[in-house]
C-alpha cells in the first residue's frame, strides 16, 4: 500500500507541476492532481494501519474510502508520535475530505461551487505524512524533499 501511496502523491505532484508550468497563475491545481494526492495519503494511512495490525477486511469494510476515519484511526494507534500534524495539515485534509467524501467529487464531475485547498498545503502534507509512514513499513520515500515552514 505504501508503494502505492508513493506513486498516487509522484503522479500527483508530477501534473500539478506540468499544470504550474502551463498556467503559472492559477493557485488551484488540477483536479487529477488533488485526486491523485488524497488516494495517495488515504493509501499511506491504510500502510500504517496495516502496520499497526489492522486487517485488510477492516480495511475495507469499517474505513473504505473514509479518510476521516482513515486519520482517526490512525492517530488512535499512534500516529502522532511519527507525524507532526500543522494546521495547515489539518485545514487542507478536512477540504480534501469533504471534496472527496460520499460524493466522490474528486472522482466525479459535480456541478457547483467547490473550495479546494491550496497544492501548497496539499503537496507537503502528502509528502510528510509518506516520509513518515514509509520507513515505518520497509519502504523508500521522497528523499530529500523538505518543507521550510514545517520544519
Amino acid at each position: 500500500m505504501v508503494r502505492y501511496g508513493f506513486e498516487y502523491i509522484g503522479a500527483a505532484i508530477l501534473v500539478e507541476k506540468h499544470e504550474s508550468e502551463r498556467r503559472p497563475h492559477n493557485v488551484i491545481a488540477p483536479m487529477p492532481a488533488y485526486f491523485l494526492a488524497a488516494h495517495g495519503i488515504e493509501l499511506t494511512f491504510k500502510a500504517y494501519l496495516r502496520f499497526r495490525g489492522v486487517s485488510a477486511r477492516d480495511l475495507t469494510l469499517k474505513i473504505g474510502h473514509d479518510l476521516h476515519r482513515c486519520n482517526e484511526e490512525a492517530k488512535r494507534l499512534g500516529l502522532d508520535e511519527h507525524f507532526k500534524e500543522h494546521g495547515q495539515d489539518t485545514a487542507a485534509l478536512e477540504l480534501l475530505m469533504t471534496l472527496n467524501g460520499p460524493s466522490h467529487s474528486l472522482r466525479y464531475f459535480q456541478s457547483g461551487m467547490k473550495t479546494f485547498p491550496l497544492w501548497s498545503l496539499v503537496e507537503p502534507l502528502a509528502v510528510r505524512l509518506h516520509q513518515a509512514v514509509a520507513p515505518l513499513v520497509g519502504y523508500h520515500t521522497f528523499e530529500g524533499i523538505t518543507y521550510s515552514a514545517y520544519q
